[in-house]
């Protein structure tokens, strides 16, 4: 084969090569290479990853597009140490199983997400020690808030949060116990407008399903508020119909009725569930042992999960606004870390009792 020119060698190396991002390794690429691939500076590069409103549309695409090519991801505790934040938020939430508390935990999570966040999830333990250790390891790795359930938290903790100036927020309650930063309604208020329907409708027995509300001050509020109001009518609920079961499950609810079933004295006209899944079992369990409810026997539940209203009967239940609490409190969250003039605590969220067909008026007496 005959070589070529020298002349024809330099001809190839004069033509113009397309310039290409060459895709490097996460560990190999630095935002210095993002900002010279994008063509920008690299304290712009920095503004579209820490302030991106800030750049015009057309420079955070080049930049963005230049991440992407080169398989870049931002090293955290670089970030933080350059600009004192780590932008990260804190959660300690006692289960993801129940519907309207993970559209809670979503909402807040989409709406820090939107304003640069990232929300790292814990869930508190029964033993007081794991769930402080807990919330030293998030406060370790640089959480600028911590998200709390309820008032009522394991010893140690508040103070712990306290003794060291942590910002946190209590979230699903609204602060009757007197904790900080409380968003969300008041348990003890909305059980009352619901014992009170029942009372309305003739009810005098009642019978109360619920676990045990040891450290869950949400469920304490809704039991004290039956209680309270049976009282001002000078009634009681009987020792044998206050039901604790050991879980928050529809099969929970249906044991829960048999045992209530079983129990000796009147048996009670109207059955107050803590909540929609044990309610749901409740009436499981009613119709399975001939009984109709809502003419034998009334049952309601708290919070209107998306199969409260579609079961037969429908329950009659208390509506939570779980997915305006959350938004609220990713905006008291984002607005007071950042300093906002208009961010301030909400006002206490109203919740809405639905009437359906788990209940009616009571049975005439035989």
């Amino acid at each position: 084969m005959a070589k070529k020119s020298k002349s024809a060698v330099n001809t190839a190396r004069a033509k113009p090569i397309k310039r290409r991002i060459r895709k490097q390794s996460p560990s190999s690429a630095k935002l210095e290479d993002v900002a010279r691939a994008a063509g920008v500076s690299t304290a712009t590069a920095s503004r579209v990853l820490n302030t991106p409103d800030k750049v015009q549309p057309a420079t955070r695409e080049r930049v963005e597009a230049a991440i992407r090519a080169l398989n870049w991801i931002p090293h955290g505790a670089a970030k933080a140490l350059a600009s004192l934040r780590t932008r990260t938020v804190g959660a300690l939430i006692p289960t993801l199983g129940h519907q309207a508390i993970m559209a809670m935990v979503e909402a807040i999570q989409q709406d820090l997400s939107d304003a640069g966040y990232t929300l790292f999830l814990g869930k508190p333990e029964l033993q007081p020690d794991r769930t402080l250790r807990q919330a030293s390891k998030m406060l370790e790795n640089g959480i600028e808030c911590l998200i709390l359930m309820g008032e009522e938290q394991p010893p140690g903790l508040i103070d712990f949060l306290e003794s060291r100036n942590v910002f946190y927020v209590t979230a699903y309650t609204s602060g009757r116990y007197g904790g900080r930063n409380c968003i969300g309604f008041d348990n003890f208020v909305e059980m009352s407008r619901l014992t009170e329907y029942l009372l309305s409708l003739g009810h005098r027995d009642f019978a109360i399903v619920s676990r045990s509300y040891e450290g869950n001050d949400r469920i304490r509020q809704r039991i004290e508020a039956v209680k309270a109001v049976l009282a001002n009518v000078g009634l009681a609920v009987r020792p044998q119909h206050e039901i604790i079961v050991e879980k928050y499950l529809i099969g929970a609810g249906r044991e829960g009725m048999q045992r209530l079933l079983k129990s000796e004295g009147v048996r009670p006209t109207a059955v107050i569930c803590a909540n929609d899944y044990l309610a749901a079992g409740a009436v499981i369990e009613a119709k399975a042992a001939g009984l109709s409810v809502p003419r034998d026997i009334s049952v309601t539940g708290f919070d209107d999960l998306e199969m409260s209203a579609q079961i037969e009967p429908p329950l009659t239940t208390v509506r939570v606004p779980a997915i305006a609490i959350g938004h609220a409190i990713a905006r008291f969250i984002v607005g007071t870390l950042e300093k906002q003039p208009d961010a301030r605590l909400p006002e206490r969220f109203n919740a809405e009792l639905m009437i359906r067909g788990s209940t009616a008026a009571a049975p005439a007496k035989a």
